[in-house]
Parts: structure tokens; sequence; C-alpha cells
């Protein structure tokens, strides 16, 4: 049995919806966000920019700001009992709103 296509096992794999945003204009706000060491972040991928972009594992997941750079930002998130490291772009993280909306108490 030969097969015609190899299964491809990239980085992008599964993820047409995970990735997938609507055609807005994405601004420059994510660059104007300050960030300060202990920050807690939520790991939110942005499919326009490939370069640093975390592993789709990551995606939704909340981590916490170890250290701020010029352009990148290295953020600790859980995985599990694990903690990992990422080192990604400010466009693929947003800052954890402060006062998190209430529990409907579902």
């Amino acid at each position: 049995m030969n097969n015609p296509m190899p299964k491809s096992h990239g980085p992008r794999r599964k993820s047409r919806h995970i990735m997938k945003r609507e055609l807005t204009s994405r601004g420059v706000s994510f660059l104007l966000t300050k960030y300060a060491l202990g920050d807690k972040v939520i790991i939110k991928i942005d499919p326009r920019e490939h370069h640093t972009m975390p592993h789709r594992r990551y995606h939704g997941k909340i981590g916490i700001i170890k250290s701020v750079g010029r352009r990148s930002l290295i953020v600790g998130v859980a995985l599990g009992n694990k903690s990992k490291i990422l080192q990604t772009n400010f466009n693929h993280v947003r800052s954890v709103p402060s006062n998190p909306g209430q529990s409907d108490g579902r």
C-alpha cells in the first residue's frame, strides 16, 4: 500500500479553528501595553504573526511574566504538574483583566 500524501505533523497541525481570526484591523495597542514582572497574561496566539508563535497547546493558558525584553516576553506557564517557559512577542499575549466578571451562579 502506497500512501499518496505523507502525514503532516507540523506545529500548526489540527489548528484550523484555534488559529482563525476575524478580518479586523489589529492596530498597535499590543505594543503600548506595559508589562511588569509577576503580571498574569493570557496566551492568545495571533495567527497573522508566525515569528515566536507559541505551540497551540498553550493557547488560552494563563502565565506569569518572568522577564520583559524590548521586543519579547518570557512567560512561565503551568502545564499539568510541570512549569514551562515560553519566549514570545507581545502580540501573542493579552493582559488578564484586574476585575474579572462575577460568577453567574451556574
